[in-house]
């Protein structure tokens, strides 16, 4: 019987991302506002998102979370 694994991940495609409830977006049923915030890849130009999030530092975490390495910052 074959079973599933995971797909390989190359050096240049960096950290994996954790991906999830509560890790890179709010929980179900959980209340939220949305944050602006501008995010700054190594190597890349930075990009400015609104995301969900129950607080400022929830809202900083998720998106440290999707893209590891980034500088993350809310922009009122």
């Amino acid at each position: 019987m074959m079973g599933w694994s995971e797909p390989k991940r190359y050096a240049f495609e960096g950290p994996r991302p954790k991906i999830g409830p509560g890790l890179s977006r709010p929980k179900p049923k959980e209340s939220a506002r949305l944050y602006r915030l501008r995010v700054k890849l190594p190597d890349n130009p930075q990009m400015i998102i609104t995301i969900p999030a129950p607080t400022r530092g929830k809202a900083i975490m998720y998106c440290k979370n999707r893209w590891p390495g980034c500088e993350a910052e809310v922009v009122e």
